[in-house]
This record gives C-alpha cells, sequence and structure tokens, in this order.
C-alpha cells in the first residue's frame, strides 16, 4: 500500500510539472496535444448550451492523470503482454497470422469492422485479459448505503475493491485456469465466439459503474494487435525464454526482455 501511495505522489507531481509547462508555453493558435485541448476548453469564456460544463483549471491534471492511467497505460500494457503470450507461444502467433491471411489478406490494413470476422484473433485477446489478469483489482468504489452481500454487513462509505485476478482464476469458471488457451471462448466449430464466456472476463469491471472506457479499450487492442500481427513476426533469440513473472503495481507488468527479435512478414509496397 505504501508502494502504491508513493507511486501516486511522484506521478501526480510528474503531471503537475507537465501542466504547468504546457500552461507556460500555450499558444491557442498552436494546439499540440491533448493537454492543450484540456487547457483550451478551460480558458473558453462562453460554453454552448449543447456542452458539458466548463472544466475548472484545477482538474486538469486529474484529467490528464485519468487518461494516462485509465487510457495510455492500460493499453500499452495490454498490447505489451500480447506480445509476450505471442512469443510464448509461437503455434499460436502462426494461427492468429493465418486467420488475418485468409480474412483480410496483405492488401490492406485491418479495420475495426474485421473485428466480428477475426474470431480466433478475439478469442486471443479473452484469453490474455483472462490469464494476465495485469488489472487485478478495479479502481476503488465506496459503497453510498449499509450493505449486506453474502452474510458480510459493508458499512456506507467503505472502500471496495473488486478482485478481477480471483475470478479471472477461479476453478468454478474456468477449465484449466492457469492453462493459456484461447480456444476455450470458441464455439465448437472455431467460427465464433462464445458471448457467454467472454463475458465472464472481468478486466473493465460490472454493471453501470464498469469502465467507461471499455468499447474504445477493446477496440484498440484489437486494432492495434491485427496491424502488428498483420505486418510482422516476433520471436525470441534461440534458447532464450521470455520471463512472464509478474510485477506488482496498479497494472500488473512483467520483467523486461532482452531477447525479443521482429521481423517484418513480407515486403511493404511504397506508397506514392
Amino acid at each position: 500500500m505504501q508502494m502504491f501511495i508513493d507511486f501516486n505522489k511522484t506521478f501526480v507531481s510528474f503531471l503537475q510539472k507537465i501542466v504547468k509547462e504546457h500552461y507556460e508555453t500555450y499558444d491557442k493558435n498552436n494546439i499540440r496535444d491533448i493537454t492543450d485541448s484540456l487547457i483550451e476548453q478551460c480558458q473558453e469564456t462562453k460554453v454552448e448550451a449543447n456542452t458539458a460544463t466548463q472544466i475548472p483549471k484545477d482538474k486538469i491534471v486529474n484529467l490528464v492523470n485519468d487518461l494516462f492511467g485509465a487510457g495510455f497505460d492500460t493499453i500499452t500494457t495490454a498490447l505489451s503482454w500480447s506480445l509476450m503470450y505471442l512469443v510464448t507461444y509461437p503455434n499460436i502467433q502462426k494461427k492468429i497470422q493465418e486467420e488475418l491471411d485468409q480474412t483480410i489478406g496483405r492488401e490492406r490494413r485491418p479495420r475495426l469492422s474485421d473485428r466480428g470476422t477475426l474470431p480466433y484473433t478475439e478469442a486471443f485477446i479473452l484469453e490474455m485479459f483472462r490469464h494476465s489478469s495485469f488489472l487485478p483489482f478495479t479502481i476503488p468504489h465506496s459503497t453510498t448505503k449499509d450493505t449486506q452481500l453474502n452474510g458480510y454487513y459493508i458499512p456506507k462509505d467503505t472502500c471496495v475493491f473488486i478482485n478481477q485476478w480471483q475470478v479471472n482464476h477461479d476453478e468454478k469458471l474456468w477449465k484449466d485456469p492457469e492453462t493459456f488457451n484461447p480456444e476455450r471462448f470458441l464455439s465448437a466449430e472455431g467460427t465464433t465466439v462464445n458471448k457467454v464466456d467472454g463475458e465472464k472476463v472481468l478486466m473493465f469491471g460490472l454493471g453501470k459503474r464498469r469502465c467507461i472506457g471499455e468499447g474504445i479499450a477493446r477496440w484498440q487492442v484489437f486494432l492495434f494487435l491485427a496491424t502488428l500481427l498483420q505486418q510482422l513476426e516476433f520471436s525470441v533469440c534461440d534458447g532464450k525464454k521470455v520471463d512472464m513473472t509478474q510485477l506488482y503495481g496498479l497494472t500488473l507488468k512483467h520483467r523486461r526482455c532482452e531477447y525479443f527479435q521482429v521481423k517484418q512478414r513480407f515486403p511493404m509496397k511504397s506508397r506514392n
């Protein structure tokens, strides 16, 4: 817990410095990034009737914190774990690439509209979410009233975390939960993803307080991963293995891999 508190203090200080620098160099005619865009909205003197209320200046650091913690960090962590699984299970990587070649080909890049036609790719992403559970707990929630749950008394205003890792590795829900197996999410014919099993994977919480960025997060992971695997092949040096040990944090990371290799799957066509 102290590691968590210290990390957050350091991170907020870093963000305060970044936002301060953006204010000092802000130019309304040159919006450089999302922080500038938030400052622009904060400084608007007139807010349109059909838009949200104006952003208070002191909230910008919190908003940037949310974007980094709930957006950028989680997506990059998901992609990083995906690559670790792909080099650990090269046969799975090959199956995804075969599906991409057969369904999309090599003449165009993957699109969001392809997601429903790539069941094995989607099953791999679900299994990566489940097996890694790199978001082991939901963000903190709070009870709004005294509550009874399964015989436990939880007073009002109690801070509550949901143990997503435990649910994703529960032997009552999953057969051989410690085995990495994307096919657990496929129909018997292997042509569709079993939505019921897919919804059992906890990564974004549940209910009306679940992560509001879930939709775009799933789209981003799919689009980045499909594009990478269409174009590139990932491996490690001969005789080497990646260390899949999870390192503690708000998101679980893996150890740095020094033996990672990437090569192009086929020659790129020149574009005018």
